[in-house]
């Protein structure tokens, strides 16, 4: 009970144990930028794997140590060691507790395999779409960009992973990859175990089904009926959990603070850039306005961009923004990964080059090498400061 008083309740919760090292990360970065740009030039067979799993393992070291002296990840690290239920509803990472606490650095090594896993969805799906040679920029574009600033970079592990998770639905929905519907359930259901965010993350995922029309009637309504009834299962498992309940009705009716990273200057930037490389696609494709709406995968992208563009609304007007505002970094994934898939079908992949320039400069730039006091705060790349063994929860 004397440890529990002792802690911060509310945020900052670390005030000591980090240090700055700009140095050090902008290496990590480069490396991971060098990388990256090998399989540019090594992008078959045993090679590919190789700097493939470098990559992921790079970035699960750098997520882990950029996002250990955030607020959630030093909050549940240290509760995880003390009494896990008392902030944590989910039983999942209750029971995971134990080997949580054995990790390096606790739910911060969690939260660097988390994204890692989200960099092997652009990689696997370069392969898929037999672009192999774009996997590893694809991967940077994801975990750099600032639409999952809230998700990365804020250490929001439970809800990134319960989207992670989401990914192969909507892949599956979109005819993107030929994923076994046992894999899928699986996937979702691990999704509704990770985060009540459940209902609304895997909402987002069935856009598809309404933008692909045609792939419905290709492959029957069985398909329909899997995804409609694996959706509605695992939102009324989740509606039924008082956690979720409380939750939405926190949102909705108390809550008044909201994120408002959706209105940034490199959001608006990265918005534009992925305008540049539509309009590029369209020239080199020589595409018509007429073609593009009869396209599957241009729908989709419109889709996730309408989206897009309601959430900023809903951040600018405060209009149900608590609970909106969280849909900000799904969104942004399914933006990504349609804008990716488009491009390349189009035989334009080259056309996310501008939005590439635009995330590493905001990331490098904005994100590493202008960095505030750690002691006083709990930002982003606020590193450990002492090895695993010696820190004090």
């Amino acid at each position: 009970m004397n440890l529990l008083l002792s802690f911060p309740s509310q945020a900052p919760y670390r005030v000591d144990q980090v240090t700055l090292a700009p140095q050090l990360m902008l290496g990590l970065a480069i490396a991971q930028l060098v990388l990256a740009g090998g399989l540019l030039r090594w992008h078959h067979g045993k090679r590919w794997w190789i700097l493939t799993g470098l990559l992921l393992i790079l970035s699960a070291v750098f997520f882990a140590l950029a996002n250990w002296g955030t607020s959630d990840i030093t909050r549940f690290s240290h509760h995880l060691g003390v009494d896990p239920a008392a902030v944590l509803k989910e039983q999942l990472w209750v029971a995971a507790a134990p080997l949580i606490c054995a990790l390096p650095y606790r739910l911060a090594a969690v939260h660097g395999v988390v994204a890692a896993g989200l960099a092997l969805v652009p990689l696997l799906l370069s392969r898929s779409l037999q672009r192999p040679v774009w996997g590893g920029l694809w991967a940077l574009l994801v975990l750099w960009s600032p639409l999952l600033r809230n998700f990365l970079q804020n250490g929001v592990t439970r809800q990134a992973l319960a989207t992670l998770l989401i990914v192969p639905l909507m892949l599956r929905l979109a005819g993107w990859c030929r994923l076994r519907w046992g894999w899928v359930i699986a996937a979702v259901t691990g999704s509704a175990l990770s985060h009540n965010s459940l209902p609304i993350t895997a909402t987002l995922a069935l856009l598809p089904l309404l933008t692909r029309p045609q792939l419905v009637q290709r492959h029957g309504r069985r398909t329909l009926a899997l995804a409609g009834v694996l959706v509605l299962i695992c939102t009324a498992f989740s509606l039924t959990q008082p956690a979720v309940m409380e939750k939405l009705n926190n949102y909705l009716f108390e809550a008044s603070y909201f994120n408002t990273y959706g209105l940034r200057n490199e959001v608006f930037g990265l918005e534009l850039a992925g305008l540049v490389g539509v309009l590029l696609t369209a020239w080199r494709s020589r595409l018509t306005p007429a073609a593009m709406a009869a396209d599957h995968d241009a729908r989709t992208l419109f889709g996730y961009t309408l989206l897009l563009g309601l959430v900023q609304l809903s951040m600018a007007t405060g209009v149900l923004a608590p609970v909106i505002s969280r849909c900000m970094d799904p969104i942004g994934l399914f933006w990504l990964l349609s804008l990716m898939v488009w491009t390349s079908r189009q035989g334009c992949p080259w056309a996310l080059i501008p939005a590439l320039l635009v995330v590493g400069e905001s990331f490098i730039d904005d994100r590493i090498l202008v960095m505030k006091d750690c002691i006083d705060g709990d930002g982003f790349i606020c590193i450990p400061d002492r090895w695993p063994w010696q820190v004090r929860w």
